[in-house]
């Protein structure tokens, strides 16, 4: 199998997402998940760097981001719950039986901003206990509590946050083209809704389907979570990844530097190297 393999996965509500994958030895699964508004491409140089150091690397896609199928509209919309209850173990359940690796086998999240907000959802459910998720690794992964910034970016979330709500209650999306001031694309109104009221409370409550309650159950994970961030990321300060560990047992770490929110994806050493000692000390 090439490292450019591509398998469509069927989500839930009938669109189809790929996952890319990168074959590597007998060392855990990392599963990487996306930023919001990021295309699963982008995380190519990631996936091959983890995949020469011997792990099997598959990347995600977020359901209507990149090649996914999924479009969001006033009748297609999903949220929070959906991605984390069905996308996520969908996607790697998928992704074990083409790399040949039984359920059981251990996996890690790589999770990128939204990819880690999402996940920490997921590492609540049962279906991380029986796909054997050991930990994640958050980069850039925060919390958009808007408190947990400096302006501009705290006035940018605050009410920004107002702004998309209101956009993706009335039109049923968030917009793409001339009107995506954010650059995030189209936008499903609900993960937009859900997302704008986590940044006013830091709390993931009244997610629409929840069948449980996440606030609690992410109290009560146990798997190891390292959230990192780049010194220089203006998108994912310190304190928002400290907001996002108080939700669910976490590590907080700073990498030096000036990849920012984004680049190291595309250049990967750094990352690469702290998650071969994480998953070493799992």
């Amino acid at each position: 199998m090439s490292d450019l393999a591509m398998l469509d996965v069927a989500m839930p509500d009938g669109s189809t997402s790929p996952v890319r994958l990168f074959p590597g030895a007998d060392r855990p699964l990392v599963m990487v998940w996306p930023g919001l508004g990021m295309g699963a491409r982008y995380y190519r140089p990631i996936a091959e760097d983890l995949a020469a150091r011997g792990f099997p690397v598959a990347v995600g896609e977020l359901r209507g981001q990149g090649d996914s199928t999924a479009h969001a509209s006033r009748t297609a919309s999903w949220g929070y719950h959906d991605m984390a209850s069905g996308d996520y173990p969908r996607t790697i359940r998928a992704a074990k039986e083409a790399l040949g690796l039984p359920v059981e086998h251990p996996t890690v999240l790589l999770t990128h901003s939204m990819g880690g907000q999402i996940g920490s959802l997921f590492l609540a459910r049962p279906e991380a206990r029986e796909l054997n998720v050991i930990g994640m690794f958050g980069v850039g992964s925060g919390s958009p509590y808007y408190r947990t910034f400096d302006n501009p970016e705290r006035s940018r979330l605050h009410f920004g946050g107002y702004l998309m709500g209101g956009v993706s209650r009335l039109l049923g999306y968030w917009p793409d083209g001339r009107l995506d001031v954010t650059n995030y694309g189209r936008q499903s109104g609900v993960h937009i809704g859900e997302w704008a009221r986590f940044g006013r409370r830091n709390e993931l409550r009244k997610l629409r389907g929840a069948d449980l309650d996440y606030m609690a159950a992410m109290r009560d994970v146990t798997v190891p979570v390292l959230l990192t961030r780049y010194s220089d990321d203006t998108y994912c300060t310190l304190a928002s990844c400290e907001a996002l560990g108080e939700l669910l047992p976490a590590q907080v770490e700073e990498f030096p530097g000036t990849l920012g929110h984004n680049r190291w994806a595309r250049e990967p050493q750094d990352v690469g190297e702290r998650l071969e000692r994480f998953v070493a000390a799992l």
